[in-house]
């Protein structure tokens, strides 16, 4: 009786200890040698069961997109940026977990910087107020500022998706920056399949940087790390390795989740694009 109400009760403790969070539908939680918990980033098509005429006019592409015009009142020689983080998705089942955290920490490197920020977090990330919001930033992009776009959140196939459940695409972001001037230009998403962000807004004076190719996830790191796995590496490059310039950092953070998912057997692609002439610092 005895060793059965023992039995009982590790049961109990083991079953309280796992905690499910914003991961697939078939593999939502996973751990490491050491216990500690960490879960998978996935691609938001998985997860949203929407009718297939509903998502298909939620998509956000090129075609409703047109090239923002630039503000040439804008003062000159100013950094501006926006920094987007969603882990409050509509409904329950499709939350993320450090998301916001990665925004947070992302605004106050930047503000550190001197940029001026624009923060988004979770639901007050909608459509019309990332559209409202990227196109105010696009016509900042004068020549002589410099210019840092952020986003922590669901991706799917070159989307990001926002807390209404609104897939923008690679194509749309491209034609939003197409007459940007600035030279001095960073982009980064820690989002699952979001690789193709990184060919759409490639061009000089640019450097984009993605958690994730065209096919993998990305990951939220356990709860000693309280940020995604990329930008924690991206954090901590500025933060504790000291470095100066971006291309150190993202250098670092690439290699840093490497390492990190290759013993966990996990496989993942980050990776950056750099078309910035000479050593871009924040």
């Amino acid at each position: 009786m005895k060793t059965k109400k023992l039995l009982s009760l590790a049961f109990l403790a083991l079953f309280a200890g796992v905690i499910f969070q914003g991961c697939s539908k078939d593999d939502e939680l996973v751990k490491n040698e050491n216990e500690t918990q960490w879960s998978v980033r996935p691609d938001f098509a998985t997860l949203d069961n929407r009718p297939a005429d509903e998502i298909a006019k939620s998509m956000i592409t090129e075609k409703d997109a047109t090239p923002v015009e630039l503000d040439e009142n804008t003062p000159k020689g100013a950094k501006y940026a926006l920094v987007i983080g969603i882990s409050d998705y509509s409904g329950t089942s499709s939350d993320l977990q450090y998301c916001d955290d990665d925004a947070r920490d992302w605004r106050n490197r930047l503000q550190t910087e001197g940029y001026t920020v624009t923060t988004i977090l979770d639901r007050s990330a909608t459509k019309s107020a990332i559209q409202s919001a990227l196109a105010t930033l696009a016509s900042k992009a004068i020549a002589g500022n410099e210019i840092t776009f952020v986003y922590s959140g669901h991706g799917s196939s070159g989307n990001i998706v926002t807390t209404d459940l609104y897939y923008i695409s690679s194509s749309y972001f491209k034609t939003v920056f197409t007459n940007a001037k600035s030279t001095k230009m960073f982009f980064t998403f820690d989002a699952c399949q979001i690789g193709a962000m990184k060919t759409a807004l490639a061009k000089t004076g640019r450097i984009v940087a993605v958690a994730s190719n065209t096919t993998v996830y990305s990951y939220d790191g356990d709860a000693s790390m309280q940020n995604g796995v990329f930008t924690y590496y991206q954090m901590r490059g500025f933060d504790y390795m000291g470095y100066i310039y971006v291309e150190n950092d993202c250098s670092y953070a690439v290699t840093q989740m490497k390492s990190w998912a290759s013993s966990r057997g996990l496989t993942v692609a980050p990776s950056y694009q750099d078309s910035y002439s000479g050593s871009f610092n924040l």
